[in-house]
């Protein structure tokens, strides 16, 4: 059952004679103590049970007034196709074994004098439900990957942030069948994080509603640890407090996982049930899959915006120095991006640099001259100065460029003052 200890099988067993029902859940129960038996002594009774609750394995009596134990098998196959069921009875045959097998049964044993019987009979359900439960962990971590998968896609397909984020939390809930699910960001300069995405929430919430990035939450935990953060049951949490946000909606357990890095977190992915959940370590990968991918389209975003901002600052420097060029450079002093009047002074076209280095391009006498200048700016340090090159004279500047991680950039912009009075 859902939000029980995974070791644990619980059992209906459907028999019309009580005594009989009483006497099989005592010894099913006696043989292994990780077996939880309920009794039915209708088929009725028994198909409103499995209802009302998720049972692990359904035994069965054959002999029944107001429907035999193959009929109900039918209609329980109905509603529950893959639960185990044994059909446990005292009247056997081969006809009633074919039609059990062709009802799909899981298995047929006969009621047998002696408590050996029981043995077997709860050695079969614990087989069965072992296998049952491998085959649908299997299943589901198929669907956790293909929604994974589809995820990324949809990610490189070029769609908003927005648009991911909700769409992530969809594919969570679903994936792994609770009820909430969410993205917060986190906003350093509020000391809290912001409900960005969401799904199960009340309505209103997303957009407005924040929790703090302090221990008083479950996410504000997970910005401090490296791994995972997963509750079992929020009312006992010794870790962190439960959050307003939490507890107004009755939730009992969660994941929760860190979108970006632990040195730069950009936020929070979590999901959550209101029923007490144990989650499995696929579960746990699952989650990580999916902000992973978050945070990849974040990243790429984040650098798209760079980009475009430098395109900008090109585009601003070549306006301001229209007969010199703009030259952006990285740590090997190859040129990364070159534009600018300046290049067809030199006789250059863009082809001609970009991609080479700076001892490739110009003679050494110039090299001499530029190589400390452009180490300079790489440790951040501006540079300006007059370079003669082929009768003509620039005047220099070296300019330091911020990049991602621990990339470094360097940029010349070289403007033509051989009209200017040479003090100038």
């Amino acid at each position: 059952m859902e939000g029980a200890d995974s070791s644990r099988i619980s059992v209906l067993h459907v028999d019309d004679e009580p005594g009989l029902a009483e006497t099989t859940a005592e010894f099913l129960q006696h043989e292994d103590d990780r077996l939880t038996v309920e009794t039915a002594t209708s088929a009725s009774e028994g198909l409103d049970r499995l209802a009302e609750v998720a049972f692990d394995c359904v035994v069965s009596d054959y002999d029944m007034p107001e429907m035999n134990g193959i009929e109900l098998l039918k209609a329980v196959r109905a509603t529950y196709p893959d639960i185990p069921f044994v059909l446990f009875t005292g009247k056997g045959s081969e006809e009633i074994a074919s039609e059990a097998v062709s009802a799909g049964v899981s298995d047929y044993l006969q009621k047998r004098g002696g408590t050996e019987r029981y043995t077997l009979l709860a050695n079969r359900i614990e087989n069965l439900v072992a296998q049952h439960r491998a085959e649908e962990g299997l299943q589901t971590r198929v669907r956790q990957q293909a929604a994974v998968a589809d995820l990324g896609q949809y990610a490189l397909r070029g769609c908003d942030l927005g648009s991911l984020f909700e769409r992530a939390v969809e594919s969570v809930s679903e994936g792994l069948d609770t009820e909430y699910s969410k993205v917060l960001e986190y906003r350093p300069a509020n000391g809290d994080l912001l409900l960005r995405a969401g799904i199960g929430w009340q309505p209103g919430l997303v957009g407005e509603a924040a929790v703090g990035a302090g221990e008083e939450s479950q996410a504000g935990y997970t910005l401090q640890t490296e791994e995972p953060v997963v509750v079992e049951d929020l009312r006992t949490e010794s870790r962190f407090s439960g959050p307003p946000l939490l507890l107004d909606h009755g939730v009992v357990s969660g994941i929760s996982v860190i979108i970006g890095t632990p040195a730069e977190p950009w936020g929070v992915l979590g999901t959550h049930t209101s029923e007490r959940r144990s989650f499995t370590q696929d579960d746990i990968t699952f989650v990580r899959g999916v902000a992973n991918i978050l945070t990849d389209a974040i990243e790429r975003e984040q650098l798209e915006r760079n980009l475009r901002q430098a395109e900008q600052r090109y585009k601003t420097l070549l306006e301001n120095f229209p007969d010199g060029g703009v030259f952006l450079f990285d740590e090997d002093f190859r040129y990364l991006v070159a534009r600018g009047e300046g290049l067809s002074v030199l006789g250059l076209a863009p082809g001609d640099v970009e991609g080479k280095t700076l001892d490739e391009v110009f003679p050494p006498e110039a090299v001499e001259v530029q190589e400390p200048k452009y180490r300079a700016a790489l440790d951040g340090k501006k540079q300006i100065w007059i370079q003669e090159y082929e009768g003509r004279r620039y005047r220099m500047y070296a300019l330091p460029v911020r990049a991602n991680g621990d990339e470094r950039r360097g940029m010349i912009v070289s403007e033509d003052v051989t009209d200017l009075p040479s003090s100038v």
